[in-house]
């Protein structure tokens, strides 16, 4: 049975990973992560040294392009074999764990100078595995002191090696990604005199638009992690909280069938938070899931509740004043949709945050008839608007009023709704704050055309 200082430490131990998880989610820079991770293993584990070293297969070595603690001359200057001389070597062929608790008495590896010079007593190497298949390279921590790593240790730095390696994949997809908007830009300018690549050109838009909306679920995922704690927090907290009154029920000595009956309500209840949990991950699963585009009958009503709800995750305390108002009697919409959803989450988002620095803070949703054969979704916020060079740019890729902002989730919000044949646009109506209303095909209608925007 674990201590309490040895709880403590798992407990510590698993929020400096999420901490970490958050910090890599947020951060597009490989090298400013892989720096943090080495922090943060070092400081987690109470040791003075980490480092990362990456494989580099021409070379076939193992380079230290990060670390924690080390003098100059060692983070980018430092190699090792990739082989079962070093202890990183070892970890990186074997794919094990590799742990010296004493390099004294170390008469397997060949250790480099820099490990004396540090005064290097332990050291343990965990594999980054690659995503891509094959290994990425190797984590390692070094203290001044005899230090047994023990398996919770091994499982942390695995944990934490595992989250490096999702860093490695999605900075290679935004250098991709922000390669492949350079050239869609390059190719929208001179598409009047490349006509006959426009074949080619709308694939390769199409391929782009799936892996900008990627793109954009998995910063949004970033963006949420504290709030998604807190969601979770609560199910998990009463589940805890059931079952361990079910178990001191279930241990009292007087009238065992009456605390039977007693202790399996408990355990009924800790099963109904789970199962809400569970919820909880789907719905942002879903979200952040890459997948083909479906388009099937939907009651639009549901579709808005739920995206409301995910959107709200993290802000129940911000004094909005939320209203949703449908309309009696609508007909199901033959939409994608987790695309739809993607886009009120978009919206609502905005609305949220354009809501930060006002007083009087509402936020009305209003779903009902549009033109023949559409049904509209209107979200107006009593926010504080939008400039007006903004506005005149409102849709093209890289314009945004945020500090931190892409530019691109209006963009992609325009891309979505058009391919689930709809339309979006922000409504000229004078009245304070921001709206935006989008309309979407009816399951079952003629061929309409799309409505006009005043």
């Amino acid at each position: 049975m674990s201590t309490p200082n040895e709880i403590e430490r798992l407990r510590h131990q698993q929020g400096a990973l999420a901490d970490f998880g958050s910090f890599a989610f947020r951060e597009d820079n490989l090298l400013a992560v892989l720096t943090e991770a080495a922090r943060i293993c070092a400081q987690s584990l109470d040791v003075t040294f980490a480092k990362i070293c990456r494989y580099r297969p021409e070379e076939d070595d193992l380079f230290v392009v990060a670390g924690c603690g080390w003098r100059g001359g060692v983070v980018g200057k430092v190699v090792s074999r990739a082989d079962e001389t070093s202890t990183q070597g070892r970890a990186f062929v074997t794919g094990e764990p590799v742990i010296l608790e004493d390099v004294s008495k170390n008469n397997s590896y060949a250790l480099p100078p820099f490990y004396a010079e540090h005064a290097i007593v332990s050291t343990a190497d965990v594999l980054i595995q690659s995503k891509c298949g094959g290994s990425w390279g190797v984590l390692e921590v070094d203290s001044t002191s005899v230090r047994k790593f023990d398996r919770h240790d091994v499982v942390f730095l695995t944990g934490f090696a595992n989250v490096i390696a999702e860093a490695v994949v999605t900075s290679d997809r935004t250098v991709a990604m922000r390669d492949s908007i350079r050239a869609m830009t390059l190719l929208i300018a001179e598409k009047d005199v490349l006509l006959v690549e426009r074949e080619k050109r709308e694939k390769d838009m199409r391929e782009l638009q799936s892996e900008l909306l990627h793109v954009s679920r998995v910063n949004a995922m970033g963006q949420m992690t504290a709030a998604i704690a807190h969601e979770l927090n609560q199910p998990l907290a009463a589940i805890a909280n059931y079952i361990g009154a079910a178990k001191i029920t279930l241990e009292s000595a007087d009238q065992p069938a009456a605390r039977a009956v007693d202790a399996q309500g408990m355990i009924d209840k800790a099963q109904e938070q789970a199962i809400r949990a569970g919820e909880i991950i789907k719905k942002l699963r879903d979200m952040v899931e890459k997948r083909e585009s479906v388009r099937s009958a939907e009651n639009l009503e549901a579709v808005v509740r739920e995206a409301m709800s995910i959107a709200m995750f993290g802000v129940v305390d911000s004094q909005i004043a939320l209203s949703i108002t449908v309309a009696d009697a609508l007909p199901a919409v033959q939409i994608d949709k987790v695309q739809i959803q993607q886009i009120l989450f978009n919206l609502i988002r905005n609305s949220i945050e354009a809501m930060r620095d006002v007083k009087i803070r509402k936020l009305e949703l209003t779903v009902g008839p549009g033109q023949p054969g559409f049904v509209d979704v209107t979200i107006r916020d009593s926010g504080i608007g939008m400039p007006a060079d903004v506005v005149a740019r409102l849709f093209l890729p890289f314009v945004t009023s945020k500090t931190d902002g892409m530019g691109l989730g209006l963009m992609i919000c325009q891309t979505l709704a058009e391919a689930n044949g709809g339309r979006l646009w922000r409504l000229d109506d004078n009245v304070p704050g921001t709206a935006f209303r989008f309309c979407l095909p009816v399951a079952i209608a003629p061929d309409y055309a799309l409505p006009l925007v005043a």
